[in-house]
């Protein structure tokens, strides 16, 4: 039995027959990128069935009541004339639908396909930033004066050269770092801050296949930039409003 993107919305929809519930249940013990998928794909579930619940419960408007009502398809139940057409209305309701929530809801779905294709280890880094970017006294583990160490200590245990990069130029000032684990793999975090205070952190994963290409992503409250070089990808990460990270990505990218 093949297990796809339409099985798995079935599965989520409780439509499965009770042999294929089984069978995706055991896949799920053993396929942690079916897992993956499945939880993407929930998310997704979830934020329509919001939409579309807000939608239907707001009050209908009066404009459509009144096309409906002028409508040359809608007649009294004695009348002689053709029978009401429901497709006609149906056609008005998801283009009056569409133009009130379809900003919104295509907004929330792009930002769920737009998560659907981030790597697995990227969605860990943007947790963990949650956490620590709000710390003040335990921003790091390893502080900014002891550089020679925390580079030592985390090439030694991600398995790939750290080296903290000179951003200065962009008006950060590095702090230290410290060791995370994102998708079962050691990760480098690199902290800096700027004048603010705001948190810039830039994280390096050891891989056998790294991807060169610059690619900017959004997870909820973050802005990120991937890329790839050497034995690793690495991943600049802030807040949501700075516009400078592909910059400072760029930099970091001649400087690690």
């Amino acid at each position: 039995m093949r297990i796809d993107g339409t099985m798995i919305s079935a599965f989520i929809d409780g439509e499965l027959s009770d042999e294929e519930t089984s069978f995706i249940e055991d896949a799920l013990m053993e396929d942690k990128e079916l897992r993956v998928e499945l939880e993407e794909l929930s998310k997704g579930h979830q934020i329509a069935v919001q939409d579309l619940s807000e939608a239907l419960s707001s009050p209908i408007p009066f404009e459509l009541i009144t096309a409906i009502n002028n409508s040359p398809d809608s007649q009294p139940a004695n009348s002689t004339q053709k029978p009401y057409n429901f497709s006609w209305v149906a056609a008005v309701v998801a283009a009056l639908f569409l133009g009130l929530f379809g900003g919104s809801y295509t907004a929330s779905l792009r930002g769920e396909v737009e998560l659907a294709s981030t790597p697995d280890w990227i969605s860990d880094v943007a947790d963990y930033h949650r956490v620590y970017s709000n710390q003040v006294r335990h921003l790091v583990e390893v502080m900014a004066d002891e550089k020679d160490h925390l580079e030592t200590w985390l090439t030694n245990t991600i398995g790939t050269d750290v080296n903290v990069p000179d951003l200065s130029d962009h008006g950060l000032t590095f702090q230290g770092g410290r060791l995370l684990v994102a998708a079962g793999k050691p990760v480098s975090q690199l902290i800096f801050t700027d004048v603010s205070g705001q948190v810039v952190a830039l994280c390096l994963i050891k891989t056998d296949s790294p991807n060169a290409n610059f690619k900017q992503h959004s997870i909820e409250d973050f802005s990120l930039v991937t890329w790839g070089g050497g034995s690793g990808n690495y991943v600049v990460i802030g807040d949501k409003d700075r516009s400078d990270l592909l910059e400072i990505a760029q930099s970091a990218s001649r400087r690690v």
